[in-house]
């Protein structure tokens, strides 16, 4: 098994499909940050979700065409992820809990990159109205008492840890990619892992929000207190001086979608 992938992960244009899902990854970042920052410095505007962001686009002249290539460019991250499912993960680790967070945090990753695809060509061919689907999932996981309940609970302590991962890998650095350092100057990649770093926070403090809602929805038996995204910024809108937390947050998010690019263009392989 190990051998199989190392030839697929060798092949030269999957590698550059998957660096291309790299690149969808930061315009999705940085339409979301932009977004945010707007609405944090203009008092009419109210924060996004993502839906809702790719959904502008279609009144763009060659909107559709836009989503349609950031959908095939985020099967390219996808793919990156659940290549990284089957590949040992963090080497030894791989058996141990260690290993386990890793391997459902790339599971969770693909997922919901394979769902913004989904939803990006969901508007272009106009499948189907807007609705939260986060609210939906666990609308239906209550319908399976008493295991659903019970799920919902432990994907929003999953999320949270994911949250916390984020920050923490930040701090540390061990979440940051390794680049071909021979093509880059020493104090660009400086500045470019400092925006990584930067970026990574700001996911964390979302995913932990998320990661909230979901254990709220659990306690209260409520699936209108679950939400994605756009729930994170608004809930963060709400705190005191929440404009300036919006505006943080949504510049880390800037911040991520240029990592995200730079990652596109120097990311050493093989992936680990």
């Amino acid at each position: 098994m190990k051998r199989w992938l190392e030839k697929i992960i060798a092949n030269h244009w999957l590698r550059k499909f998957i660096l291309v899902g790299y690149a969808a990854k930061g315009v999705i970042y940085l339409l979301i940050g932009l977004q945010a920052t707007q609405a944090a410095l203009f008092a009419k505007e109210k924060p996004l979700g993502t839906y809702l962001i790719l959904s502008s686009f279609l009144r763009q002249p060659l909107g559709g065409f836009f989503l349609c290539l950031l959908a095939f460019g985020l099967m390219g991250y996808v793919l990156r992820r659940f290549l990284q499912v089957i590949r040992e993960p963090r080497k030894s680790n791989s058996l141990k809990i260690i290993g386990i967070v890793h391997r459902l945090g790339y599971i969770i990753s693909g997922l919901s990159y394979a769902g913004i695809a989904y939803s990006a060509l969901n508007i272009t061919l106009e499948l189907g109205e807007y609705d939260d689907t986060i609210q939906d999932l666990v609308s239906e996981l209550f319908e399976q008492p008493p295991l659903g309940k019970w799920l919902i609970f432990f994907g929003g302590i999953t999320v949270v840890s994911i949250g916390i991962s984020y920050i923490y890998g930040a701090c540390t650095g061990s979440y940051i990619s390794e680049f071909r350092s021979s093509e880059i100057d020493d104090r660009v990649e400086w500045w470019a892992k400092l925006v990584g770093k930067l970026g990574l926070s700001a996911r964390g403090v979302a995913f932990i929000l998320i990661g909230i809602f979901l254990i709220q929805a659990a306690l209260y038996a409520n699936p209108e207190a679950a939400g994605g995204l756009q729930n994170a910024f608004r809930t963060l809108a709400q705190q005191p001086l929440g404009w300036l937390w919006v505006l943080l947050v949504g510049t880390g998010f800037i911040a991520y979608g240029l990592y995200m690019f730079f990652t596109a263009r120097y990311l050493r392989f093989p992936i680990r």
